[in-house]
C-alpha cells in the first residue's frame, strides 16, 4: 500500500464517463468527497453518495446515507480532524475498493482506524455505495507485533466474470453467505476455499491478513469445529459480477462472553460461483 493525498480546495465537478473506470478517477471522487466534508456542503456530498449507501462506524453501528449528512451539516464530520495513509486502490470492474488507515481527533481523544470505501460506477458516475471502519486503536498504542498492517508483498486483482449475471443471482449469493460461514465454523477448508479468492484481503481489529493467512488460521483455531455463529440483517447489492453483503454476526468470544460484530464482505462472481475478494468486521462496542 502507498500513501495517496486526498485533501483538497478545488471546486467539485460531478462529470460523467462511460470509461473503464480507473484510479484516476477513483482518487478525484475521494478527493471530492474529502473537501464536501471540509466545507460542510451537504449538497456536494449527496451527489457523491448513493442514496441506498450503508457505513459502519468505528463503534460497529450501521450507518445511512442520511446519518451521514446529518453529521457534516452538524460540523461533527469536519471538526474530526482525519489524517489518511497506507492507502490502496483495488479496481473490480466498475466497483472499487478504498483502503487504508486513518489517524484521527475527536473530543481530545486520538483514534486509529482501518478503513474501506467503496465506490461503483453507475449511469457513467461514481457513487459511493458503502463504507467500514474498524478500531485499532488499542494495538496501536499496544505497538503489537502480531498485528500486520498490510500483506508483506503485493496481492494482484483477479479478473471477474464477463458474462451477465444470471436472473437468480441474489438468490445464489445468499447461498454461498451462508454456505462459507457454515464451512468456517465446521472447519471444512476444502468447502471454505471455494468461497475465498486468492485476491482476498480480511480486515479486522487484529490486522489485514489475506487469503492464505485466514485459511491458515481457520485450520489452527482450536475452538473449531464449534456452532456457527448467527448471521442477522444480511443485506445484499449487486453491482453486475460484484455485490456487497452487510450482516451483524452474533455469537460468543473465545473466552465464551457474548458478542456482535458488523461484517461488509465484497464478492466477485467467477467461474465457480461467487467468490470472496474483501471482508471486513468491527465488533460493537458494548456498555
Amino acid at each position: 500500500m502507498r500513501q495517496l493525498v486526498l485533501a483538497t480546495s478545488l471546486p467539485l465537478v460531478f462529470a460523467c464517463s462511460n470509461a473503464p473506470l480507473d484510479q484516476s478517477r477513483v482518487v478525484a471522487a475521494e478527493r471530492q468527497r474529502a473537501d464536501a466534508i471540509g466545507r460542510n456542503d451537504t449538497s456536494g456530498y449527496s451527489q457523491l453518495v448513493s442514496p441506498d449507501l450503508l457505513a459502519v462506524d468505528r463503534t460497529g453501528d450501521l450507518l445511512s446515507r442520511q446519518d451521514r449528512v446529518k453529521a457534516i451539516d452538524s460540523g461533527r464530520a469536519r471538526t474530526t480532524r482525519r489524517v489518511e495513509d497506507d492507502v490502496e486502490v483495488r479496481i473490480y470492474g466498475d466497483l472499487a475498493l478504498v483502503i487504508g488507515r486513518s489517524l484521527s481527533q475527536e473530543d481530545g481523544k486520538q483514534h486509529s482506524d482501518y478503513f474501506t470505501r467503496i465506490w461503483v460506477q453507475r449511469r457513467g458516475r461514481l457513487e459511493m455505495v458503502a463504507a467500514h471502519y474498524t478500531d485499532i486503536t488499542t494495538q496501536v498504542e499496544d505497538d503489537d507485533p502480531s498485528s500486520p498492517t498490510a500483506p508483506d508483498h503485493a496481492i494482484p486483482v483477479l479478473p471477474i466474470a464477463t458474462t451477465a449475471p444470471v436472473p437468480e443471482a441474489d438468490t445464489d449469493l445468499r447461498r454461498a453467505i451462508r454456505d462459507q460461514h457454515e464451512a468456517y465454523w465446521s472447519k471444512d477448508t476444502d468447502r471454505y476455499r471455494q468461497y475465498v479468492g486468492s485476491d482476498l484481503l480480511r480486515v479486522a481489529e487484529n490486522g489485514i491478513r489475506t487469503a492464505e493467512e485466514l485459511v491458515a488460521g481457520m485450520r489452527g483455531n482450536a475452538r473449531l469445529p464449534a456452532p456457527p455463529s448467527q448471521q442477522l440483517d444480511v443485506r445484499t447489492r449487486l453491482f453486475g459480477n460484484m455485490a456487497i453483503a452487510t450482516w451483524l454476526d452474533e455469537g460468543t468470544d473465545t473466552i465464551g462472553r457474548f458478542s456482535q460484530n458488523r461484517f461488509t464482505v465484497v464478492f466477485a462472481r467467477r467461474a465457480d460461483g461467487w467468490q470472496m475478494v474483501h471482508i471486513q468486521s468491527t465488533g460493537l462496542k458494548h456498555g
